[in-house]
């Protein structure tokens, strides 16, 4: 448990006595020390799905032009046998944009049992619980939340690179019908259950989001919320995920970390909890009281971008940008910097209390300057 929890460096915010300056917590995503519990059907369920998800990831970071070239080729040649070719093609690509959609509904779907599973057994003690007590006690369901939070925002950076999604699901939408029509489906065996129209319709409407997955995870919770006998507890538990990305990546514990990926990580799930608690708080996490310093969140992206601003930054929010010991992948510390890029306009453009009267002037000219 040494290398998962330790006491590494004070983390000095009054605003929060869960994370005081008595306490320090690093998140070990580059060890397999933390195990699923074998005795729980839940967590080997949960540690399954987020290994499966890894894999079909792939095959959306791999989308490239999807059937951009296909659809051209039918569209200049009407014969029936480059007709059924292109069909052919495009099938697989849409089975796989199905599974990628199953796979994150059914991620999102597991985090209020995360949530809820971390909270359970506090009862009557909750008073004297920490949430690093919390923590501690289930770090094996911290780091699966932390790893669905990571995959939604990886899938969500990846989907806005495959611009010709929409399209293709649109022309396989038109041919299924037209195939019907004249009963001429042509959809294997193997991919019938994926290619219908009701599954069709439902593609079209979650990846025309230009946040899909992180959409899905806030209308999921959102649910669990207003279902739920307790709402402050689970929200406590995603605020101080937050907290502790921000501590660790504003602090000399970011350079614990052996790897540029799993700073990346960090950045994410620290943009997906501050977008989780905007989303579902009453205020939004943009107010001058709000648990989550929006202005560390932004002054750490920004530096990690190279972005150099004016505004004076307290010694609170100072970021250390170090890279890892022993690494020299100059190709990864540039996809690093290019992704605090994209973080930025994830916080500037999927929130949802930004424009409201309550932010600060000095939050709403920070975020006019970010492009």
């Amino acid at each position: 448990m040494g290398n998962i929890l330790a006491a590494i460096h004070q983390l000095k915010d009054s605003g929060d006595p869960e994370v005081s300056e008595k306490f320090g917590i690093f998140l070990d995503f580059e060890s397999d020390d933390v195990k699923a519990d074998p005795n729980s059907a839940f967590s080997l369920k949960l540690e399954e799905k987020v290994k499966k998800s890894e894999a079909l990831l792939e095959n959306l970071r791999n989308y490239g032009t999807g059937g951009k070239k296909f659809i051209f080729e039918a569209t200049a040649n009407p014969s029936v046998e480059v007709q059924d070719a292109t069909w052919a093609k495009m099938i697989p690509l849409i089975s796989n944009l199905v599974d990628l959609k199953n796979m994150t509904d059914e991620l999102n779907q597991l985090v209020p049992e995360i949530l809820s599973q971390m909270w359970t057994g506090v009862g009557d003690s909750r008073q004297s619980t920490t949430v690093l007590d919390i923590f501690k006690d289930h770090m094996f369901m911290m780091l699966q939340l932390g790893k669905i939070l990571d995959y939604d925002s990886r899938f969500d950076a990846l989907k806005m690179t495959a611009q010709n999604i929409s399209n293709d699901i649109s022309y396989v939408k038109r041919q299924f019908t037209l195939r019907q029509k004249s009963k001429k489906s042509g959809v294997e065996e193997k991919y019938a259950s994926a290619i219908n129209i009701q599954n069709l319709e439902s593609l079209s409407m979650f990846y025309i989001n230009a946040t899909p997955a992180l959409n899905n995870i806030i209308d999921i919770i959102t649910k669990f919320f207003k279902d739920a006998d307790t709402k402050a507890e689970p929200l406590e538990l995603i605020v101080s995920f937050s907290k502790i990305c921000i501590k660790i990546l504003g602090s000399e514990i970011r350079s614990n970390f052996q790897k540029f990926g799993t700073i990346g990580m960090v950045q994410r799930i620290m943009v997906a909890t501050a977008l989780l608690y905007d989303h579902l708080s009453v205020n939004g996490v943009f107010v001058k009281d709000s648990p989550i310093n929006i202005k560390s969140v932004v002054d750490i992206l920004e530096q990690e971008a190279g972005i150099k601003r004016a505004r004076a930054k307290s010694k609170s929010s100072r970021v250390i940008v170090t890279n890892p010991p022993g690494s020299a992948d100059r190709a990864s510390y540039q996809e690093l910097t290019a992704q605090a890029q994209n973080l930025l306009n994830f916080l500037k453009y999927s929130n949802k209390h930004l424009r409201d009267q309550t932010t600060p002037n000095s939050v709403k000219q920070m975020f006019s300057s970010i492009v």
